[in-house]
């Protein structure tokens, strides 16, 4: 039986959202059509290829993509949202997407740490003259995958568990930052999982908590000769 799955909201939109088991993706309106009339039935059961090249499950519900909704959901494919800037020429305002922190807290905290390393070599891999034209063709490129790796492991604030739980204002007062916290890289860590962790899945293990800038970030920025530190 087919279920009520109304493609109404995005139809005429030039890209739209899709789901995936890695998080949520960007799919250009024209991969949309086609892939649906392929199908009989409900539109769900079509896969429809992201920018990116993954497999995904439309999300009309979250209507035509745009950055700020992007954000608002876990999980952003940065391969995805990189093609897209390319292609738009709008990079700048991908790289301040990319490095915005969560809050004025976290925004000092990676500042003191590791200063703007991240804007540094995000610009640096955009501006890289050896790599210029890679984004005139909607599809991943050299470009697109340097940046979208580079993206999944940007500095981030770990907190306490208590912070993950009440938030870091009711846990320690306001304009107060979390003792334990440690710019980190999310994607080199290990945070807990919610099936054991409960309330506090997300916060990083003390076994495996790893310093930002990783070593990800520290070759690229090696590459293009941005002093650490």
């Amino acid at each position: 039986m087919s279920i009520d799955y109304d493609l109404t909201p995005i139809a005429e939109a030039e890209f739209v959202f899709g789901l995936s088991d890695h998080g949520h993706h960007i799919v250009a309106g024209g991969d949309m059509a086609a892939a649906t009339k392929r199908i009989e039935g409900d539109p769900w059961l079509a896969p429809v290829p992201a920018l990116c090249g993954q497999l995904v499950a439309l999300t009309p519900v979250w209507g035509p993509y745009s950055r700020e909704t992007a954000r608002r959901h876990p999980g952003r494919c940065p391969d995805c949202a990189w093609i897209l800037a390319l292609h738009r020429g709008a990079v700048d305002e991908e790289i301040a997407a990319f490095t915005a922190a969560r809050d004025n807290l976290d925004a000092a905290a990676i500042a003191a740490s590791v200063g703007d390393i991240a804007q540094k070599v995000l610009t640096a891999v955009v501006r890289d003259p050896d790599l210029a034209d890679c984004g005139q063709r909607l599809a991943p490129s050299h470009q697109s995958q340097i940046l979208g790796h580079v993206s999944r492991h940007l500095p981030v604030v770990g907190v306490c568990e208590e912070c993950v739980e009440i938030g870091t204002v009711n846990a320690h007062g306001h304009g107060v930052p979390c003792p334990a916290q440690k710019v980190t890289c999310a994607r080199c860590s290990v945070a807990s999982h919610e099936e054991w962790a409960g309330e506090w899945a997300g916060t990083f293990l003390q076994e495996c908590t790893v310093t930002a800038p990783c070593s990800v970030l520290i070759t690229v920025a090696t590459h293009y000769r941005i002093p650490i530190g």
